[in-house]
């Protein structure tokens, strides 16, 4: 009589066998992956596959996600309803504009156009690459607007989120109302600050140097025109614009609730469920595999225990 021969070869069909979880941890990483894709196909597929472009005041990661329509109003750049900035990039606009904002002195006619300048990259066209210039006539109304306001061009605090030049305070503001007293607060201010209309003097040199490029004259092309042609409207398509997926809305109204932003997660849910399914898989595999060596090994000293008392026997 001879003991049965069963744990001779590796169970690779128990392995995977209705049993064993490795099964259904294949099924669970498949269907992971499949709302992965998904995802993804929804933030990638805009009309005419337009996406938006990373450009300065507007930084972005790879993949570019395209311009989204807003589930709640940007806390600045409200007027654009779809668009590629997210609350950190409108934080960053609001920054840059708060000292003007918050000076009495500086021209409220200035502010409403150095606005509608930040807010630009806002704009879903101007950020998906459709008007990457700036209207010729645009660059003219900022500077009659903002000529006698001040301004520096070397911020204390570069940030990729706002562009090459910001508003100062006004220096009458801070002085005692001579103009004396006002060179004096000026020169006193930790920022370099100098009149606009000192530094340039057509719209075309202001809007190169905020790092704007300018509309070529006759150029019929789209351009950025800041509301001009429509008393200060903006007008915009969007026709580019897909609605955000939930997982973002999501992360968005958490950021409001905190008053802030945090940069979204490059790992959609789903491809943490793929990683975790196929580590488990290989952990239950690694278990299994142990066990069918030691199942070998007790077959094989089995076997040899009974050729001994066999050979006793004889």
């Amino acid at each position: 009589m001879h003991p049965a021969h069963g744990g001779g070869h590796f169970p690779v069909a128990a392995a995977w066998g209705p049993a064993s979880p490795l099964g259904p941890a294949l099924l669970l990483a498949i269907w992971a992956v499949a709302v992965h894709a998904q995802d993804q196909q929804q933030q990638q597929s805009a009309p005419q596959g337009l996406t938006c472009r990373p450009q300065e005041g507007l930084p972005l990661t790879q993949p570019y996600p395209p311009a989204y329509f807003q589930p709640t109003p940007l806390p600045v750049c409200s007027q654009y309803t779809c668009s590629c900035c997210n609350r950190t990039h409108a934080l960053g606009i609001y920054r840059s504009l708060r000292p003007a904002m918050e000076d009495a002195g500086f021209g409220r006619a200035c502010l409403a156009w150095q606005t509608r300048m930040a807010c630009r990259v806002c704009d879903p066209e101007v950020g998906v690459g459709l008007k990457p210039t700036v209207c010729r006539d645009t660059c003219d109304a900022w500077l009659s607007a903002c000529r006698e306001e001040f301004y520096t061009f070397e911020p204390s605090t570069p940030s990729a989120f706002v562009g090459r030049m910001l508003p100062c305070a006004n220096p009458a503001a801070l002085g005692a109302g001579s103009a004396g007293a006002s060179d004096a607060a000026a020169a006193a201010s930790p920022l370099l600050c100098s009149r606009l209309g000192d530094v340039a003097q057509t719209g075309e040199e202001l809007c190169r140097e905020a790092g704007f490029d300018v509309a070529a004259p006759g150029d019929g092309a789209p351009c950025f025109d800041g509301g001009l042609a429509s008393a200060g409207a903006a007008v915009y398509s969007t026709d580019m614009c897909v609605a955000q997926p939930a997982r973002r809305r999501a992360q968005q109204q958490a950021g409001a609730a905190r008053g802030g932003s945090r940069p979204e997660d490059k790992l959609s849910p789903a491809v943490y469920l793929v990683i975790a399914s196929v580590l488990g898989a290989l952990a239950w595999l690694t278990f299994t595999t142990r066990q069918s060596f030691k199942a070998q090994e007790d077959e094989r000293l089995r076997q040899l225990h009974w050729r001994q008392l066999q050979g006793r026997t004889d």
